[in-house]
């Protein structure tokens, strides 16, 4: 019973590891589209 939980833990924490990689990479990615779209409202 204890090495099930143990093995179905380790799926959990590395699938919340790989949402947190996601999070990270939209967030970013958000911001990033973000300084674009004020770098090119600054030149106009």
């Amino acid at each position: 019973m204890i090495e099930l939980w143990n093995k179905w833990y380790g799926t959990f924490a590395s699938v919340e590891a790989l949402a947190a990689v996601v999070v990270i990479a939209v967030v970013t990615a958000g911001i990033l589209t973000l300084i674009e779209s004020q770098r090119h409202r600054t030149k106009h």
